[in-house]
Formats: C-alpha cells, sequence, structure tokens
C-alpha cells in the first residue's frame, strides 16, 4: 500500500466510553460517533476496504490500546501518534476549536497527510502493559498510604482521640505497606524475566532503580520509536521553556510540563538519589549550584540528564561508562 491507494483514512478520538471517528477521503469529512464497545468496533470497521482504508489514532493512556489492538487483529494498517504532534499540527493548522469530532477531523487529516512518516502500530507486547498496570498501582497506593498517614497524625492531635480510629488508620497503612511491597517484587520479576536486557543495562546507571527501569519501559517502550533525548525529556515535559514576551519581557523560564506527570514524578525522585550517587548527574547538579541557580533548576537540569543518560545506554546497548557518556549534556 502507497499514498496513491489509500481511499481513506479514519481518524479516531480515543475517550473512555466513546469513539469519535472521521472519515476522511482528503476532501470530505464524514463523523460519526460510537459507543467504546468491541462489537461496535468489529461493526464499524467491516464497513471498510483494509487494502485502502488506515486508521490513526492518539495515544492515550490505556484506552487506545484496545481500539489499535482490535483493528489491527482484523488485518488493517494502524497507526497511533504521539498527542504532541497532533498538538503541533493543530497549532500549524491555526485549530482555534477543540471538541472531540473536530479532534477525529485532525488526527484523520494528520494521518492522509503525512502517512509515509508513519511508524504502523503493533500490538504492545502484553507484558509491557503488565508493567505499566503495576507501576501505577504502587503510585496509587503509595499516594493513599501517604493521605492516610497524613489523616492518622491529624486525629493523634485531637483531645480524646478515639483510639479505635487510630488503630483502624494505623492498619490500614500496615496494610497498603503490605501491598506495595508485594507489588514491587512482582514488578522486578515481571522485568527481569521479559526485559533482563533492559534491566541489566539500566540498572547499571547509579540512581536508576526499579521505579524509573520501569518507567522507560512501560511509558517510553525501551525509547525505541525516539531518535533523539531530547525527544525523551519533551515527552517526559522536563524540557526547558523560557518565557519571552515581544523584545522587552523576559522572564526566568521553568519547564514544559506538557507530558506525562508520573513520569516527571519517578524521575524527580530518582534525581535526589542520582545526585548523590552518579558522578556525571552530581557533577551537573553541583556545577549550577555553585553558579548561583536555585535547586530547583538544578534539579531539573540534573533530571534531565539523568534521562539522556539512561537514553544514550538504551541506544548504545552498553552498560554505564563514565567515559562513554561524560559529553552528553
Amino acid at each position: 500500500m502507497n499514498i496513491l491507494d489509500i481511499k481513506k483514512v479514519i481518524g479516531i478520538d480515543v475517550a473512555k466510553d466513546t469513539l469519535s471517528v472521521s472519515i476522511f477521503d482528503g476532501k470530505v469529512h464524514i463523523v460519526k460517533e460510537i459507543n467504546y464497545t468491541i462489537k461496535n468496533i468489529n461493526n464499524f470497521i467491516k464497513k471498510f476496504n483494509k487494502e485502502k482504508t488506515i486508521f490513526v489514532m492518539e495515544a492515550t493512556g490505556v484506552y487506545h490500546l484496545k481500539v489499535a489492538t482490535t483493528i489491527f487483529n482484523k488485518e488493517f494498517k494502524v497507526f497511533v501518534i504521539n498527542p504532541f504532534v497532533i498538538k503541533k499540527y493543530s497549532q500549524m493548522k491555526l485549530m482555534r476549536i477543540k471538541t472531540d469530532s473536530v479532534d477525529a477531523k485532525l488526527i484523520a487529516s494528520f494521518g492522509y497527510e503525512y502517512y509515509k512518516e508513519l511508524k504502523e502500530f503493533k500490538p504492545s507486547d502484553i507484558k509491557r502493559v503488565e508493567v505499566d498496570n503495576t507501576i501505577k498501582a504502587i503510585d496509587d497506593l503509595n499516594h493513599l498510604k501517604t493521605i492516610t498517614n497524613n489523616q492518622l497524625q491529624a486525629i493523634k492531635k485531637v483531645p480524646n482521640a478515639n483510639k479505635g480510629v487510630i488503630k483502624s488508620y494505623q492498619n490500614t497503612i500496615k496494610y497498603l505497606t503490605k501491598e506495595i511491597a508485594k507489588l514491587k517484587k512482582e514488578l522486578e520479576a515481571l522485568l527481569k524475566e521479559n526485559f533482563s536486557k533492559e534491566f541489566k543495562l539500566l540498572n547499571s546507571i547509579p540512581g536508576v532503580g526499579l521505579k524509573v527501569i520501569a518507567m522507560i519501559i512501560a511509558f517510553y517502550d525501551s525509547f525505541k520509536s525516539f531518535d533523539s533525548a531530547k525527544k525523551v525529556v519533551s515527552f517526559a515535559g522536563i524540557a526547558p521553556s523560557p518565557y519571552e514576551s515581544g523584545t522587552s519581557i523576559k522572564r526566568r523560564g521553568g519547564i514544559s510540563k506538557k507530558g506525562n506527570s508520573l513520569i516527571r514524578k519517578i524521575i524527580y525522585m530518582a534525581t535526589l538519589s542520582a545526585t548523590l550517587f552518579n558522578p556525571l548527574v552530581k557533577q551537573k547538579y553541583q556545577r549550577l549550584i555553585q553558579r548561583g541557580k536555585s535547586k530547583m533548576t538544578a534539579l531539573i537540569a540534573a533530571a534531565n540528564k539523568l534521562l539522556r543518560i539512561a537514553f544514550g545506554v538504551l541506544k548504545s546497548q552498553k552498560p554505564f561508562d563514565v567515559n562513554y557518556l561524560a559529553n552528553i549534556s
């Protein structure tokens, strides 16, 4: 199939319970909305010629996976696009209105225009999805544990606090601690058994632990679709984002924060350790502090450095080497 063979590009905007669909022939968009069920998806796609039709959608957490896999299993070509790419395309087209139907049209138009440059979707290794689910569950349980502990500390300060309530909070914290430990063991076993090469390489980096390894495998797919460290950093939302207005107003830049918030949380926590134990990250952090930069600015730069190191290790397929990676900015 080449671009001249395509009769229709079907853009799909995936939500939790509905799919907004735009059927595009290069001239006219036909927009539909269907309930998100496997039966409805199968009934919809059977109307099209698999030799003349491609499907394009954004990566939306886990919601797009079932849609993409179902269509792939029917032998259609499917393309899953990074949401930031679609956002840039929208800005280029000067799109002002954002609705599900508009997004579906935008995705279809992008697919039609850039079909030749897209990488075809293949169903993710189910084990990578398991890693994704597990690391998110650990984060959720840690969040619940923090909330419960805060509630416990607050009620302890109440005069004549109910001892039964205190005990209940304590039991809940013990239970959550046990479940978190169990999930961490399962996660480590899952990584070592199914992603042993990636695990060994990433584990060679000082400051990179279980959560970072899992995050890179689950959210980045081990950087397979990333061709530069700059894109890796941008995806996390920790790329510098300077503020400028006109020629006279310049403010201190921050970070974009457009990426996955869990990625940022995990990489920041790992960076705190890496500033102590990873010579390259430590050097980056301390140099910025000595130049008078704030601790937060230095931490962001160090997190950037740590991600770039991880990218370099996986792309080179060589364990961490200070001399080899020293020139990574």
